[in-house]
């Protein structure tokens, strides 16, 4: 079953879909991709991956799970099949940070109906509680709760779309990360992303990066390059604005403008 499922997902996977594949593997002009795409998309080896495809038990961690769900953007029905054959039981809901209840809806409406520019409002774990569909078409990742620290971190598929990963995009991330680790040191929620990024072994490195910069949020003076899904190799420069809900002032409302229009 599982095996059906996830040859059918990487047969209909349009690659323009992908941010960053044509650059990394080139042109396509079928839809499909390979067990060995999948796989560095997701950040995991080939036979780690096809343990799961070929339907093999093993020890797959929810995070690999949900990188599969969205590399091969699996729908309801195919996530609730391979989730409950693989772990046993019904997937949860997706993570949702504990101010979404406190969340204003004329606030939530601002940002998921506004059609300008992509919006999403974060908290300061950097959970995403609310964002809009340009955003969605920017990162799609967002629909599935993932946090944003975690994604750009230490997921493969972030250092395939955002260019100049280590410079550009990580250490001030980093920067950021750990200003809110000395503001926040109680918070149990913040403490777990912490130590969710520092597993990974690049960016453990870069904790302590002499080089890393002093910044509390992104500046907007400095562009930052990355691949958008359904636009190929073609590169873009966005700029990211930040603002300060005064009903929620330990959140981000994130603005991320081309460029040139700032």
């Amino acid at each position: 079953m599982i095996t059906r499922i996830l040859r059918r997902a990487r047969a209909r996977c349009d690659t323009s879909d992908i941010p960053g594949f044509t650059a990394a593997f080139g042109e396509r002009s079928a839809p499909g991709i390979t067990q060995e795409e999948t796989a560095l998309l997701i950040g995991v080896s080939r036979r780690w991956y096809n343990q799961l495809e070929a339907g093999r038990s093993a020890n797959f961690s929810d995070a690999f799970l949900q990188a599969v769900r969205r590399v091969l953007d699996l729908n309801d029905d195919e996530w609730c099949i391979v989730y409950r054959v693989t772990r046993g039981r019904a997937p949860g809901e997706a993570p949702v940070g504990p101010l979404t209840t406190l969340l204003p809806q004329t606030l939530r409406g601002l940002v998921e109906h506004s059609p300008t520019w992509a919006l999403y409002l974060s908290d300061h774990r950097w959970d995403v509680l609310a964002s809009n569909k340009k955003a969605l078409e920017i990162f799609p990742w967002m629909e599935y709760g993932v946090n944003v620290m975690e994604w750009a971190l230490t997921w493969s598929e972030a250092r395939t779309q955002l260019l100049g990963w280590r410079d550009e995009w990580a250490l001030p991330m980093i920067a950021q990360l750990r200003v809110h680790a000395a503001q926040y040191r109680t918070d149990e929620r913040l403490q777990e992303v912490i130590e969710t990024v520092r597993r990974d072994s690049e960016v453990r490195k870069l904790w302590d990066d002499p080089f890393l910069p002093s910044m509390t949020h992104p500046t907007s003076l400095r562009p930052r390059r990355l691949y958008l899904p359904r636009r190929g190799g073609k590169e873009f420069a966005v700029r990211f604005l930040a603002f300060t809900p005064l009903e929620l002032p330990s959140c981000r409302l994130m603005a991320i403008t081309p460029a040139q229009c700032a």
